[in-house]
């Protein structure tokens, strides 16, 4: 080869190893400029969350400031009790007691003028509120922040100016003013906001050298900083200019102060009152991540170029060598690659065509903790995971035998049992005849980069409060369930769950609470789920749940079940157990007419609606007719509860008497819906709908509440009346039954309690029968009687008879119209008589139409009757003149004929 050839291939080599070192370093600066990037990034968005946060904390205080003042208006007028400036700072220092982020609260008058404290030191002193923020253009009831002032309360502080602004070591705080008006005029309470309590609960979430937060008004005055260095009071109007909030309400970027200290700034301005928050993290602390794998990379990278330079050029370098110098150039060639093999920072190992491990370098060793010696011998296969399937392995040795190389990432086993991620090339290394001699795998940890990808994946597709899939990642599992579920010919199931009562949980707690409540319960769910199962997150309380391969609602049961029990549970917080309920709505997929995915969401929430209207913790499945059905059933429902509130319901009475001496011993009340379009509606007709609905228990107080009203009425005009009212199982086993009772009739001090008399239906419905005896002997006590009603007909059982304090059974209507229809009936009546008297019980026969009825039964020994044969129901207005015109007709009756007085209709 002549000379100039030579040097043709020396430059050709030395032009390839420079495209290939600066490929590699172009490739190695790219990749840690976006690794650069991502930290910006995310150090971007911490600050960006503690931005957020703290001004959510900030304006939640000064929300609750407002109310304060609105709560201390409320107790006491304050233009009333200007004149005693005690009354006042009594009230102020109670409220103070609620807000612990206040020094003072005062009362200013038209001057500016303290003239109420509750820091009495406070009064006589000025305060000057013409700069304070916004302006108090109208007057407006808003409230206003000034400057800062140095010192601890008005008393001893001095107001700052942009020129003297207030030293960092110096006690300060921030004047805060509210207008409320007052009839024709308004006063004005004056705050002293405490700036260390907000600073300190910023020390808790923020570390004080990993940043820190400032708050300022919209004009640029400091109100405070967690910067030991910041001086409350000084002006930054510049930077806030530069912010533009007429743009943006919040914003981030880097900020570099030529101070050697680098900032990654966001903002965000308070959607309620005039100031912004200003989280600065030091630059250096969000990149020390950064700069540690940068050390990783180039410490990895700079070793390769090296040793692959310098072993082109030795390679270039035996080349050039005469032929009597290759024996030499050989021995070098050895000596270099025994060098990098030793020294390499990437793991090497060296395997037979049968893949045993013939050679391992160091690296190998201190990532997988296996020596040499325990490697020799071994099958690369000691190092499984366990997280690559057959099929990868499969693909891994089709590659190396079809093309003679292999490169990607692969999961191993160290010898700690821990797992590592590596990248991993292997080559066949083969002889001129094209046989493989060896296999030689070069790898490299990257198990830290792993863990950051995951790190952002997690980010960008799981909730950062309970680590459930976000509604995106819900989004993506939905549609790829759907086309599954189409493929296989299977069903796929949608649930929406809401937690009841959460809201309540957060407004008595703190948003604290709720958080630690939403993880635990989320937490609950999931394991209540199956594998394959999706539970994701959609915000607030709401979470939906797929579940495949359930074909319906009774496949769906147990787990729908499991999940309600789950959100169930006491959560522990603190001292106190925090607890809600679910209420589950459900829809399937595929359905008869096509169906996306939002759909199918909407269906669930409209089906959990339906099962929040029909009472909470419980499920309820989506169906158009039932939907449908549904819906009729709950506007009767809400009808029914408008017309109880617009005193759309009345009460008629049907007299009872007593056949042998004509007295009035009492009437019924009967329910009646004067409905404006229907008319008159019998009980029939709307009782069944609030049948187990708590609505019953409101409509049952209603009625007694009405009824005692009633007997007030009557008693004012001269009527002395018993009244008998209609109580079902399930409002006389409500708690605290007996008190609603006893409130009922202190409502209605002059009505006898013995003129109120419950009859007990549903006796099927008790539940604990000694609970019920106690609940009605305690009524008796306060002198309330029962009855039991429709004795004889349904669930009614000598169990009750026997055990309950009943003072009178009313005999079932059916028994007494059916009086002449053969001898069981009367048979009956003549057994429950008798029972009557063995038990001391009196008896009232109701449904009495006619003459023979009456006569009949008091032949039987039933002396008290009711029924339309006496008189139908009537209105409480008409009772009156009906029990006059009946005792005029009793009183004419002969003696003889009184034995039995039922008539014709009277009324």
């Amino acid at each position: 080869m002549t000379r100039l050839a030579w040097r043709q291939l020396r430059t050709t080599f030395l032009l390839l190893l420079g495209v290939f070192v600066g490929g590699m370093v172009a490739i190695s600066a790219y990749t840690l400029w976006r690794l650069r990037g991502e930290a910006v990034a995310s150090g971007l968005g911490i600050a960006a969350m503690h931005s957020r946060g703290f001004e959510d904390f900030l304006t939640q205080s000064l929300h609750l400031t407002e109310l304060v003042a609105l709560n201390s208006l409320a107790q006491s007028s304050l233009t009333r009790d200007a004149r005693d400036p005690r009354g006042i700072e009594r009230i102020f220092v109670a409220a103070l007691q609620h807000a612990p982020f206040l020094r003072s609260m005062s009362l200013l008058d038209d001057t500016g003028r303290i003239v109420a404290s509750s820091n009495p030191a406070n009064l006589g002193v000025k305060v000057a509120t013409q700069t304070y923020l916004p302006e108090d253009a109208g007057r407006l009831q808003i409230l206003r922040i000034g400057e800062p002032w140095a010192g601890r309360d008005f008393a001893s502080g001095q107001p700052s100016t942009a020129g003297t602004p207030i030293n960092a070591d110096s006690l300060s705080f921030i004047p805060v003013t509210r207008s409320i008006g007052l009839g024709k005029g308004r006063v004005t309470l004056l705050f002293a906001l405490n700036p260390d309590y907000f600073i300190n609960h910023v020390g808790q979430k923020l570390a004080a050298e990993e940043g820190s937060v400032s708050v300022l008004r919209y004009d640029g005055t400091l109100l405070m900083d967690s910067d030991p260095g910041g001086r409350p009071g000084s002006l930054q109007e510049p930077f806030v200019r530069n912010l533009r909030l007429d743009e943006a309400e919040f914003g981030q970027f880097e900020h570099d102060s030529g101070e050697d200290r680098p900032q990654l700034i966001a903002f965000r301005a308070s959607r309620l009152y005039p100031f912004l928050v200003v989280t600065a993290l030091d630059r250096r602390q969000a990149l020390r991540q950064w700069r540690t794998e940068t050390r990783t990379v180039l410490g990895v990278m700079v070793p390769a170029l090296l040793a692959i330079t310098l072993l082109a050029i030795g390679l270039y370098r035996r080349q050039m060598q005469l032929a009597e110098q290759r024996a030499e150039s050989g021995r070098l060639q050895q000596i270099n690659a025994a060098s990098v093999f030793t020294n390499a920072r990437e793991g090497i190992i060296i395997t037979a065509p049968d893949g045993t491990i013939i050679d391992v370098n160091q690296a190998f060793s201190r990532m997988s903790g296996f020596s040499r010696e325990e490697a020799l011998g071994q099958n690369p296969r000691f190092l499984l995971s366990g997280l690559q399937d057959k099929e990868f392995y499969t693909a891994m040795w089709s590659d190396l035998t079809g093309q003679g190389h292999w490169s990607g990432e692969i999961w191993n086993r160290g010898k700690s049992g821990e797992m590592f991620a590596a990248m991993l090339t292997i080559s066949a290394v083969r002889d001129d005849q094209g046989r493989t001699r060896q296999y030689v795998a070069l790898f490299s940890d990257i198990t830290l980069l792993k863990a950051n990808e995951e790190k952002l994946k997690q980010t960008a597709h799981y909730d950062a409060l309970t680590g459930l899939p976000n509604r995106v990642l819900l989004a993506d599992r939905l549609q790829q369930g759907m086309m599954q579920i189409q493929r296989r010919g299977q069903r796929l199931t949608v649930a929406f769950l809401d937690l009841d009562g959460f809201k309540a949980v957060n407004d008595q707690h703190g948003h604290e609470a709720g958080d630690q409540l939403l993880m635990t319960v989320a937490g609950r769910m999931k394991q209540v789920l199956r594998e394959g199962d999706t539970l994701a997150r959609l915000g607030g309380d709401e979470f939906v749940a797929v579940l495949l391969d359930l074909p319906d609602i009774t496949s769906c049961a147990p787990i729908l079940n499991r999940l309600i029990a789950a959100s169930a549970q006491p959560v522990p917080y603190g001292e106190r157990l925090l607890q809600v309920s679910t209420s589950i709505g459900v829809t399937f997929y595929p359905q008869a007419e096509e169906v996306d995915a939002d759909q199918l969401l909407r269906q669930a929430d409209q089906a959990m609606y339906q099962a929040k209207l029909a009472g909470k913790n419980r499920y309820c499945v989506f169906d158009a007719d039932q939907d449908r059905s549904v819906r009729s059933h709950n506007e009767r429902l809400e009808d029914l509860r408008r017309a109880l509130l617009a005193d759309e319901l009345v009460l008629h009475y049907q007299p009872r008497v007593n056949l042998r001496s004509g007295a009035v011993i009492g009437v019924e009340a009967l329910i009646r819906w004067q409905h404006p379009e229907k008319g008159l509606l019998l009980p029939a007709t709307f009782l069944p709908l609030i049948e187990n609905h708590p609505l019953a228990v409101d409509l049952g107080e209603w009625v007694i509440a009405r009824a005692l009203a009633q007997i007030a009425e009557w008693r004012a005009a001269g009527l002395e009346m018993a009244v008998s009212v209609n109580i079902g199982a399930r409002q006389l086993q409500q708690a605290g039954f007996v008190e609603r009772l006893a409130g009922l009739l202190a409502g209605q001090p002059e009505v006898e309690p013995g003129r109120l008399d419950l009859e007990l239906r549903e006796t099927r419905a008790l539940t604990d029968l000694a609970s019920v005896c106690a609940i009605i002997s305690a009524c008796r006590k306060i002198g309330v009687s029962f009855a039991l009603d429709d004795f004889a007909c349904g669930h009614s059982s000598l169990t009750y008879l026997k055990n309950l304090p009943v003072s009178r059974i009313n005999i079932d209507r059916s028994f007494v119209c059916d009086l002449f229809e053969g001898g069981e009936n009367r048979a009956i009546l003549e057994g429950v008589i008798g029972l009557a008297t063995a038990f001391h019980r009196q008896i009232v026969a109701e449904g009495v139409e006619n003459v023979e009825q009456g006569r009949t039964l008091l032949q039987l020994g039933c002396e008290n009757v009711q029924g339309d044969g006496i008189a139908r129901p009537m209105p409480a207005a008409d009772l009156v003149a009906w029990v006059a015109a009946w005792q005029r007709d009793a009183a004419a009756a002969e003696p003889a004929s009184r034995r039995c007085l039922v008539t014709a209709d009277p009324s």
